[in-house]
């Protein structure tokens, strides 16, 4: 079989990150859900054969939805990812 390639190895890692994403959106003035569905997903990951690899899967995952999504704002914004970024940074970092 050969080895994956980096897309394929990205869709078999967003979906517990897509769904911890959708419950952050949709858990709105309640963040039960969002807490409820955190606990679950890694709970998973921590129960599984391999903790450790689960837990770098989701952190992976996480970390490529986190790219999708810049890339898609930094195109929707026609702004560079850098700016993006430092945007953020200066937002919720430097306070």
């Amino acid at each position: 079989m050969p080895p994956a390639t980096p897309d394929e190895v990205i869709a078999t890692l967003l979906p517990p990150a897509l769904e911890l994403t959708t419950a952050y959106v949709t858990s709105g003035d309640d963040p039960a859900l969002y807490w409820e569905t955190l606990h679950r997903v890694v709970g998973e990951s921590l129960t599984g054969a391999e903790p450790g690899r689960a837990v770098a899967e989701l952190l992976v995952g996480l970390s490529a939805l986190a790219g999708l999504l810049l890339d898609q704002l930094a195109e929707a914004g026609d702004r560079d990812r850098a700016r993006i970024l430092a945007e953020l940074h200066r937002t919720y970092l430097a306070r």
